[in-house]
């Protein structure tokens, strides 16, 4: 009775439902802030955003890359890239999408002055030319290998007509794009309702007529899976996974996806300038422990922070291996018999995380002083303190190892500690390969220059649990965040 209270009246029974076309989400337990793509930069409102628009270019289920709004692209030269548009695409309101738009659109996400919280990951644009309504060509500012993964992950096609029409603050509320699903409307803090783009470019998509996230807390969702109310849930906890496999109309499903939780390590100061204290904490952690009891087992160890599906994985790396005696050793040979004391500064979401290999690093003498941070207040707090390292959880957007080793490692990265010239000089070796084979190379290098030095402290890539209607068929993503307009409904097994 308190969730049929708490959802709108308009969630009718499951069979209603499917008969109607309605697919019902539950994707987070709050609300975004806002459904302007410009101004959000999170796992989370990214999958509702990437519903309603569309970007040149996107990644498939398995993280490749693979035609949007742009049908074809090609290199002019090291510097220039040339895309040709889908044409007769329209956005919801009727505005025709062009060479305009998507120049207005990339010109306002590289620009820091717009305030894309991710725009210096596409600082690499210099400028967008229009070469006639269905070409666009984009200029570098040095040759870009990644410049695709960049758009997938982190631009989407804005309409310039409607924004100058309605203004910034509307549209952060009433968006439109040309995405798969239109918006509908916004029941503050309850749901968000998109409908179906009947003329979406792509055909066959999507199959539902009604898109629904609900906004529940973690036992609510569940709660409304299992009683028909809710027919997927993305973040499934561990503790409600029997229920979902026993209950009837139910099922899990289990997709690797491109999450870890990692750090950044200060090599400039204090006791982790020695290589062999940064080995001792790698070696101390037991990572299938820490899958066990942080993850419930729903986890893969890792040798570095990259993930096997991600350009620049080297996959002959193999994880610390868990050797307190070793750990011990190396922290005596550094001049810590007795042990050491460390201050992290700690990403909320990870400190459960943190607090499991705190108990475990204790065992060889590590000691931690942690303070917890949020995403509103991470980069004041590291850039304005005295830590050893930091610790949070973080997504790869872009489906390529850049993404996630730049975040925690890049000496250009506000949320980096780091200060390693031959780091930041792998790293740009890697951007500047713009051949596959070249890249990929460049980036194993790289890759082992993370685990051979211990840059970070290296823990698990996070298998999403997901809790489905057995009358939904639904494809999830390695990225995390799911297309559902790849969902259809099927009958009950």
């Amino acid at each position: 009775m308190l969730l049929t209270a708490v959802l709108s009246l308009a969630l009718l029974a499951p069979r209603a439902l499917a008969a109607s076309g309605t697919l019902r989400v539950c994707d987070d337990v709050i609300e975004p802030v806002t459904l302007d793509p410009l101004k959000e930069f999170s796992e989370k409102n990214h999958t509702i955003i990437q519903q309603i628009f569309d970007g040149l270019v996107r990644f498939d289920p398995e993280g490749r890359i693979e035609p949007a709004l742009a049908v074809s692209w090609s290199r002019l030269d090291p510097l220039t890239m040339e895309f040709k548009l889908r044409a007769g695409v329209r956005f919801h309101d009727g505005e025709p999408l062009d060479a305009e738009a998507v120049r207005f659109s990339l010109e306002r996400f590289a620009d820091p002055r717009e305030g894309f919280p991710g725009a210096g990951f596409l600082n690499s644009i210099d400028r967008v030319e229009i070469v006639d309504k269905g070409t666009v060509r984009v200029t570098t500012r040095f040759p870009d290998g990644i410049l695709l993964h960049r758009l997938a992950g982190l631009v989407t096609i804005l309409p310039p007509r409607y924004i100058a029409e309605h203004g910034q603050a509307y549209f952060s509320s009433h968006p439109v794009g040309t995405g798969a699903f239109r918006f509908i409307r916004w029941d503050a803090g309850r749901r968000i309702v998109l409908g179906a783009n009947e003329d979406y470019w792509s055909g066959g998509t999507p199959k539902f007529k009604e898109l629904v996230f609900i906004f529940l807390p973690i036992e609510k969702q569940v709660e409304g899976l299992l009683g028909g109310d809710v027919d997927i849930v993305t973040e499934l906890p561990g503790t409600a996974t029997l229920k979902v496999m026993r209950n009837g109309s139910t099922r899990i499903i289990k997709r690797e996806s491109f999450y870890t939780i990692g750090s950044s390590i200060n090599t400039s100061t204090g006791p982790l300038v020695d290589k062999r204290v940064r080995q001792a904490i790698n070696y101390a952690i037991d990572r299938e422990a820490l899958i066990r009891y942080d993850l419930l087992g729903n986890g893969k160890a890792l040798a570095s922070l990259t993930m096997a599906g991600e350009i620049g994985h080297d996959p002959s790396l193999r994880p610390y291996p868990y050797d307190p005696k070793k750990a011990r050793k190396l922290l005596a040979e550094a001049g810590y018999p007795k042990g050491v004391r460390l201050r992290a500064v700690v990403k909320a979401q990870g400190e459960r995380t943190m607090r499991i290999i705190s108990s475990q690093l204790k065992k060889v003498g590590i000691s931690l002083d942690m303070r917890l941070t949020t995403d509103a207040t991470v980069i004041h707090d590291i850039q304005n303190g005295s830590w050893d390292f930091t610790f949070g959880g973080c997504p790869d957007p872009m489906a390529h190892s850049f993404f996630i080793q730049s975040i925690f490692l890049s000496s250009m990265s506000p949320y980096s500690l780091l200060r390693d010239e031959t780091y930041d000089r792998l790293l740009g070796k890697m951007v500047a390969a713009l051949e596959p084979e070249a890249q990929q190379q460049a980036g194993m290098e790289l890759d082992r220059y993370v685990h051979d030095e211990a840059l970070s402290v290296f823990t698990y890539q996070r298998i999403k649990t997901y809790g489905v209607s057995k009358r939904i068929h639904f494809t999830p993503s390695i990225t995390g965040m799911p297309y559902f307009s790849l969902s259809d409904a099927q009958d009950m097994p």
